[in-house]
């Protein structure tokens, strides 16, 4: 149990050591002789639990990406959509912290995956699950929307992230990331409130018809 419990705990000491080389240098910097130093581990401790540095990339990812999951999936429920725009708004920004160093490795990740299919794959699954969460917290507060027009929202949004990500990497500063998200966020608030006034205007309608049809 013991040695099961030490080995365990070496392998997240690797893990750990990862996101920090990769968070403050780069994905690139990621190479085992860094990562034995960081962890400070044997090569051949290194080579025990990931046979390829391959492996420790798709593990530090998986969980990245895993724990961002859980902390959008567990936060709580918002009961108006203004109140969802605060939360999508509030874990954007929380993704641009200084100090926060799992989103900074992926952000590394994201900025070097450009031709690797394992790790495009994992972000655009995670994507779609953030999507999906979106989908779900946005039905709720807004129930009467089709899926389409929901559907519609909830991309629009996940294109101002993509947006955002890039002006982070170009070195935008923390207001110019704010003043952009405050106008990309009147954008989709106007359109949600058109998709609603939609159907409203489609509900009465029917609402009217069967009146009438009743009456008849």
């Amino acid at each position: 149990m013991c040695s099961n419990s030490s080995a365990n705990l070496t392998r997240r000491s690797i893990v750990r050591a990862a996101i920090v080389i990769i968070a403050q240098q780069g994905l690139d910097a990621l190479t085992a002789g860094r990562l034995i130093e960081q962890a400070s581990v044997s090569k051949g401790g290194l080579y025990h639990h990931f046979r390829t540095m391959a492996a420790v990339e798709t593990e530090v990812l998986e969980l990245l990406t895993q724990t961002v999951l859980q902390e959008v999936k567990s936060s709580e429920q918002p009961t108006s959509t203004e109140a969802f725009f605060d939360l999508v708004e509030g874990q954007l920004f929380k993704c641009f912290s200084v100090d926060n160093l799992s989103i900074k490795a992926l952000f590394g990740f994201l900025s070097a995956s450009a031709h690797n299919k394992e790790r495009q794959l994992i972000i655009r699954r995670f994507m779609d699950e953030i999507a999906l969460i979106r989908l779900e917290q946005l039905k709720r507060v807004s129930p009467h929307l089709s899926h389409m027009e929901l559907n519609a929202v909830v991309q629009a949004i996940a294109s101002l992230q993509v947006g955002l990500v890039a002006r982070y990497f170009l070195a935008e500063d923390l207001v110019s990331l704010r003043n952009y998200w405050a106008c990309c966020r009147k954008t989709v608030v106007v359109m949600l409130e058109k998709c609603e006034r939609r159907s409203r205007a489609s509900l009465q309608q029917n609402e009217a018809v069967g009146q009438l049809t009743n009456a008849e």
